[in-house]
């Protein structure tokens, strides 16, 4: 399947991660469960262990994670049937190259971003490529996106990789969230793909990530947020919140997508019963002028066509009109 970012449409990754923990059936239920919620995407991590981290404590804890490359292209074939892009970040080079074989995107950690190396790799797979963009303050923000644009002619960066905003702490306190990073990138290089990365308990993040026009949107995704104490779990998205986040940017999107300077039809037809309109406060008698001690402008109890009150204010009636009935413009000269 074919990675595609749709212009005026929010691209969502459910990122399964390592919720999965090292169950390939557990994966494919994740999998079952993403393709209900309207998700676009499912991410997995892939590695090995021996070629990821030293710590021979982490080791043991990691080891039960892996899945294997066998399964791996298992998923990649399962997810394909459930109508889902298929998305992996590398944590080593050799899952590197296995993953531009497969995978319809590739995804760099925030950990990685200042691994070129590894980037300059996963460039010449001609896939896709997601870069998060946490660990980075704003100087080394500019040199990583610069360094990537001397790695590839701008031209296909442009359509080939994209940049999301992330904050590298589990879960991100609120007040660190820092949304405004995406506004500020997309304005500073608004020929490039940004997006958010979201580690924040609950769901509002993400609608605001949309908001400040975040093109990817990815949320972590567990069966469940007390399943086990791994750290993901709780900031992760269950199906219920996956659903509402998509059918959120689906609305957000439908409010957004344009500015119309004419009034929708809803409104036009509530302009006529809304609008008030002048109705006789006593008796009125030929040639007598309106003001708004004979006159009060009320709401219609049906729909008129409307009349702004100042057209009638000092103009005269051309007709006797009694207590309580409705001035037409006919009525006064």
């Amino acid at each position: 399947m074919k990675f595609k970012i749709k212009k005026n449409s929010t691209y969502v990754i459910a990122e399964i991660g390592n919720n999965h923990e090292g169950s390939f059936y557990r994966a494919k239920k994740m999998i079952d469960l993403v393709s209900k919620t309207g998700a676009n995407a499912v991410k997995f991590q892939t590695f090995k262990t021996d070629k990821f981290i030293r710590n021979n404590q982490k080791k043991k804890f990691l080891k039960k994670f892996e899945i294997s490359y066998e399964n791996f292209e298992k998923l990649k074939d399962y997810s394909h049937k459930n109508k889902l892009n298929f998305i992996s970040t590398p944590l080593d080079m050799e899952s590197a190259r296995f993953l531009g074989k497969i995978c319809d995107a590739i995804k760099i950690s925030s950990g990685d971003n200042n691994f070129l190396e590894l980037i300059e790799i996963c460039l010449g797979f001609n896939k896709s490529l997601i870069i998060s963009m946490g660990l980075l303050n704003h100087y080394e923000t500019e040199k990583t996106i610069k360094n990537i644009i001397k790695l590839f002619p701008f031209n296909k960066i442009s359509k080939k990789i994209s940049f999301l905003h992330c904050v590298s702490s589990y879960p991100v306190n609120y007040k660190n969230a820092n949304l405004q990073r995406i506004a500020y990138l997309k304005q500073r290089w608004p020929k490039l793909s940004f997006g958010y990365s979201d580690h924040t308990i609950g769901n509002e993040a993400c609608l605001a990530a949309k908001m400040l026009g975040a093109d990817i949107i990815e949320k972590h995704f567990t069966l469940d947020k007390n399943f086990s104490n791994f750290r993901d779990h709780a900031l992760s998205a269950d199906v219920k919140d996956m659903k509402n986040i998509v059918s959120g940017i689906k609305k957000i999107e439908q409010m957004t997508s344009k500015y119309s300077k004419l009034l929708s039809h809803d409104e036009n037809n509530n302009k006529k019963i809304v609008r008030r309109h002048p109705f006789a406060a006593k008796d009125l008698k030929i040639g007598e002028k309106i003001d708004l001690n004979n006159v009060n402008f009320l709401r219609p109890e049906k729909s008129l066509v409307p009349t702004n009150p100042e057209f009638f204010i000092g103009r005269k009636v051309k007709k006797n009109i009694s207590i309580n009935s409705l001035i037409k413009k006919s009525d006064i000269i």
